[in-house]
């Protein structure tokens, strides 16, 4: 069962995004709002907030846009953006079985 809350170390590690960024990425996007303890730094995302991640991520390292298209795509096409990961993650799915079956041959 996945958890309700992660810590930004679990984040971090999950998705391969340093924690500092992970801070960067609060600041210029309005829509990431993790949970935040008060009086403390501590924050908590949620798997929403993981998902928005992986999102901010294919767009930064996949399709290498600026921050504000990413702000800009994140407001505008949300289902589009969903698809169009879920593309790209079902093609690197069969790229990696490709490759395995021709190390078999």
């Amino acid at each position: 069962m996945d958890k309700l809350y992660y810590k930004i170390s679990e984040v971090s590690k999950l998705l391969d995004i340093p924690a500092p960024t992970l801070r960067y990425w609060e600041q210029v996007m309005p829509k990431l709002k993790p949970y935040k303890h008060e009086g403390k730094t501590r924050r908590f995302y949620t798997p929403e907030d993981l998902a928005l991640l992986r999102q901010i991520k294919h767009l930064r390292e996949d399709l290498n846009l600026p921050i504000d298209l990413v702000n800009s795509r994140l407001e505008n096409n949300q289902s589009d953006l969903e698809k169009q990961q879920q593309l790209l993650h079902t093609l690197m799915q069969i790229r990696t079985e490709l490759t395995e079956i021709r190390k078999q041959l």
